[in-house]
């Protein structure tokens, strides 16, 4: 229990010194669905890949209507994932990070049912359908429609002098949102799972196409007499 407490207390301490940004995209659904058993919690590590029409360097031109200024504004390839999840019974709950936006989900989720909700940078909802084929093995589907968000930066010469590799300025970026629908399926082994997801930017007309691994570790179920058992 007190392994439990330090490692929720350590995650808000993250969520508190992160702040907020928009730079954001859908989590893991077999993450979500791997947290299925009853009275369990558990914490997940994943990796995100993307690739598609990453939006990268594209700067505006200070004549056009609506842009004051010249803009940097670079996608971000990849996220490192930290969840911890709650259950209760068919309900689900968690607090992560994803690189260093904070997120929450919140959602219902069976054995061969899923539904997710999440808030952070900004939101979506997901319904997953699952198949397992045996007691380790499980595929599944999921569809959503997000929210997403990227950052858009000053250029160094609007700034005054440059910082970083980019020429960001200091402080906050200018967020930049754009809605995505998708698709995707997955497949997990046990508390290890892959998952390839297609989503369309119906805002700016693009294709996006993600991969994530990630592994549940830590699990905890309390059985009768309020007993923890790890595994």
């Amino acid at each position: 229990m007190a392994r439990k407490i330090c490692s929720i207390g350590f995650l808000w301490l993250l969520l508190t010194l992160c702040g907020c940004c928009v730079v954001t995209r859908p989590p893991s659904a077999a993450a979500f669905m791997n947290s299925n058993e009853k009275n369990l919690s558990g914490d997940v590590i994943g990796f995100a890949y993307y690739s598609g029409d990453l939006v990268q360097e594209v700067i505006h031109d200070k004549n056009l209507p609506g842009y004051n200024d010249e803009r940097d504004s670079d996608e971000w390839p990849a996220d490192f994932t930290y969840t911890h999840f709650f259950n209760y019974k068919n309900f689900s709950a968690s607090l992560g990070l994803q690189t260093i936006v904070p997120f929450f989900q919140l959602g219902f989720v069976s054995k061969y049912i899923g539904v997710m909700g999440w808030v952070g940078g900004l939101a979506g909802i997901a319904v997953m359908e699952q198949l397992p084929l045996d007691q380790d093995w499980k595929i599944g589907l999921v569809e959503h429609i997000a929210q997403n968000g990227r950052e858009s930066r000053l250029k160094e010469s609007d700034c005054g002098g440059g910082f970083g590799p980019t020429g960001a300025c200091l402080g906050d970026p200018d967020p930049i949102f754009y809605t995505e629908v998708g698709i995707g399926a997955y497949l997990s082994y046990k508390s290890f799972a892959i998952e390839f997801r297609y989503g369309r930017d119906i805002s700016e007309n693009r294709n996006r196409f993600t991969f994530y691994m990630n592994w549940m570790f830590s699990i905890s179920k309390k059985e009768k007499q309020e007993e923890w058992i790890w595994r």
